[in-house]
Parts: C-alpha cells; structure tokens; sequence
C-alpha cells in the first residue's frame, strides 16, 4: 500500500526511481523493494516529511496523511495522531473487533470509512481532509 502510493505519485510528477532516491539520498535498490512492499515503509519522520516535500503534499492535505498512515500501518503500528485523541482511540477496538469478525468486503469496507468519516464530521471531531 505504502510502496504503491509513492510510485503512483513518483511517477505522476515524472520522477525515476533513481532521480527520487538520490533526492532523497536514499539507495535505489533498497527503495525498490519498499515500493514492491517487500520491505516495510521508513519509520522516520524526517524521511517521511523529505518524501512529502518531493511528491509535493502540503501538510495537513489529504495525500500528506495517506502517506503517514500508509507508513504507520506498514510498520504495523495505528496512526499517532489517532492514538492521541483519546476519544477517537477509544472506538479502535470495536472497529478491529466488527472488521475481524464479520470479514467485510472491500465495498463493505469502504461504506464503514464512510460512515465512520461522516460521523466524525458530524460531531464535530477534527477533519483530517
């Protein structure tokens, strides 16, 4: 997922493989198989925030955060700013509970991102977009 993100959005703004890792002064190779998803996402933020600048995602943008959730869950990790709004985190485990016994779809899945983003809106609740 993570991999698959940033070679769509390399390759939309026209950048070999070679050109974004000396920019990122990263090693080619290695970087090829992060985007094969053979090894796991970069944990740094720093090189989190060198990629965002690269593939030109502001911060706060819905792309910005794709990449740093992509990277969190690559890692196996939730998402740090989701873990430190106690009441959203709080609602974590009835999601993984209601995913991991039901087996949703894929189209299942994308209606529960919908309710679940129009509930938070309606409440009131910080929007990531």
């Amino acid at each position: 997922m993570f991999g698959e993100l940033i070679r769509q959005h390399r390759l939309s703004r026209d950048l070999s493989l070679r050109e974004f890792c000396i920019a990122l002064e990263f090693d080619a190779s290695h970087w090829s198989k992060i985007e094969r998803g053979i090894l796991p996402p970069p944990k740094s933020e720093a090189i989190l925030r060198k990629i965002a600048d690269l593939l030109e995602f502001k911060e706060g943008s819905q792309e910005w955060f794709e990449l740093h959730d992509y990277a969190a869950l690559g890692a196996g990790r939730v998402p740090s700013d989701i873990l430190t709004d106690a009441e959203l985190a709080a609602y974590l485990p009835l999601v993984f509970r209601t995913v991991r016994n039901s087996k949703p779809t894929a189209e299942e899945l994308v209606n529960l991102a919908e309710t679940i983003r129009l509930n938070v809106n309606r409440h009131h609740l910080p929007d990531r977009e």
